[in-house]
């Protein structure tokens, strides 16, 4: 796979959470689908998704319909749109982002570019982490198997507020977002807990993924709730 050349990292990044009723779950996907396409379609937008969610238990049996999230990379000062999912939500958030650290790809893309190597965040500003990927399919049965003990592991890491899954495709396209109260938190799990470090050390013998990507972001700002956490 020939990936497409490194682009310019975004001026901003946001990350909008919705619930709606569940009445309006059929809705929802009809909205999810032209949503995408109207961002797509701006010049000011260089990179478009809008993903179904899971829980934090982060398997395909645990998708939550009522929860949507749109993300969206900014060649210029983020703009504030009013969508469906705007008008129907009985919950909702907002996040803008700034890309930290980025490596990997999201359909043969770098949304996020790649970051300088000297950009940090303050030991106080939250962190949010993104990661998503495409799985073998041979492969498949054995990932999932990994996933609940490492999950057990992020319910209970001190410093995470907010953690769920995102999908594009049952089973192949997934990922997780998770909300740090700072990158030390963050770190901390990541290398500490046991699963979830030899998660990242049989990754490359396992063989997972066809593609991946792991990104970490500064909070520059947050309103609203996600899964009744305020932000």
């Amino acid at each position: 796979m020939t990936a497409s050349p490194t682009a310019p990292a975004p001026a901003a990044v946001t990350l909008q959470v919705w619930r709606v009723p569940a009445r309006r779950v059929p809705s929802a996907v009809v909205a999810s689908q032209l949503t995408v396409r109207s961002l797509r379609g701006r010049n000011d937008v260089s990179f478009a998704k809008v993903l179904g969610t899971a829980s934090a238990a982060f398997l395909p049996t645990a998708i939550t319909p009522r929860r949507w999230a749109t993300l969206a990379c900014w060649r210029q000062q983020p703009a504030k749109l009013v969508t469906w999912f705007d008008r129907h939500a009985d919950e909702r958030a907002s996040l803008t982002l700034r890309p930290l650290s980025s490596r990997g790809h999201w359909d043969r893309r770098e949304p996020f570019g790649t970051p300088a190597a000297d950009v940090t965040a303050p030991d106080d500003v939250p962190i949010l982490v993104l990661t998503r990927s495409t799985l073998r399919l041979t492969r498949a049965r054995r990932f999932y198997r990994a996933i609940p003990p490492i999950a057990e592991e992020l319910q209970k890491a001190t410093g995470c507020r907010v953690a769920f899954g995102i999908g594009e495709a049952p089973l192949r396209r997934q990922g997780t977002v998770s909300l740090w109260t700072s990158a030390a938190a963050m770190t901390a799990f990541a290398y500490g807990a046991p699963h979830h470090r030899a998660a990242i050390t049989d990754t490359p013998g396992e063989r997972w993924y066809a593609e991946e990507l792991f990104t970490r972001f500064a909070v520059v700002e947050a309103t609203g709730s996600i899964d009744g956490v305020a932000l």
